[in-house]
């Protein structure tokens, strides 16, 4: 079973960068292009195909992507010129909350160190920078102070009516959160149920949250998954109509796509061999 990747079922989601020691923006984003384009690898197991070889006398830097899709993930690493040495998939695993209804934080949180230790542990060592995208308007409302969830997760698909007409009556016309299914209707539909922790609560999406569980970083986005929140690019701010509401501290610091953000955390870089 193929998966959907992000291009292909919404507007494409934040590609977010983290570097172990040099930047590599945009030979990361053609590893996250990769595991978005090619289908070659279409099975339910984990497919691993190496297509280059490396002089491995050398320090040559390669570049992890990773793009989260409806179904499952998949991987790419790529070397600076773009040649693929490695890619592999997985699919969600399924797991049940005690409401008995699909465990989505878990099954991408599993998914993600799958991935990690799928990529041949000789690349790891070679990996200077990791990318991940995810499905456009996932929304996670998490603890500010420990980043874990606090409310189960709005998926990319999900539509908030009851906080359109709320939304509508702040956006201008037309304007993307102007939509049931936006970020923004997400965080006001949530923001309007008696939920607990407020005052701690942060919004984060889908890549954003994957990428802290590898940096520890939180409160970090793009400016292409902060669209749907309503954050404009050109102005690289939210706007004044969304900064005066009540749940606009909620809303996380947004940068570049690819650009870098932040560190492979110690355990990680020890679990994993990742040590470039």
């Amino acid at each position: 079973m193929a998966i959907g990747s992000t291009a292909t079922i919404a507007p494409p989601a934040a590609t977010l960068t983290f570097t172990f020691s040099h930047g590599g923006p945009s030979s990361v984003r053609a590893a996250a292009r990769s595991c978005s384009w090619n289908r070659s690898v279409n099975r339910r197991r984990t497919v691993r195909v190496e297509m280059a070889s490396l002089n491995h006398g050398s320090k040559e830097r390669l570049y992890l992507g990773m793009d989260f899709g409806t179904s499952g993930a998949r991987y790419a690493v790529v070397d600076k010129q773009g040649t693929l040495h490695s890619e592999g998939k997985r699919e969600y695993p399924i797991y049940k909350n005690e409401e008995e209804t699909m465990d989505w934080v878990l099954s991408w949180r599993t998914t993600l160190f799958s991935l990690l230790e799928d990529v041949p542990s000789h690349l790891r060592s070679l990996v200077a920078s990791i990318s991940i995208d995810g499905t456009s308007a996932t929304t996670i409302i998490v603890d500010s102070n420990t980043g874990e969830p606090i409310w189960r997760p709005f998926l990319y698909n999900e539509s908030c009516p009851d906080a359109l007409p709320i939304v509508k009556s702040i956006a201008p016309p037309t304007h993307t959160v102007c939509s049931g299914s936006s970020t923004l209707c997400k965080l006001v539909s949530w923001w309007n149920i008696d939920g607990p922790r407020k005052e701690s609560a942060l919004l984060l999406h889908q890549a954003d949250w994957l990428l802290w569980l590898l940096h520890g970083k939180i409160g970090v986005t793009d400016y292409n998954n902060a669209l749907k929140v309503g954050y404009d690019p050109e102005s690289e701010s939210y706007p004044p109509w969304l900064l005066s509401q009540p749940y606009a501290k909620l809303l996380p610091s947004v940068s570049a796509p690819g650009a870098s953000i932040g560190h492979l955390k110690d355990d990680i870089r020890t679990q994993f061999g990742m040590c470039y």
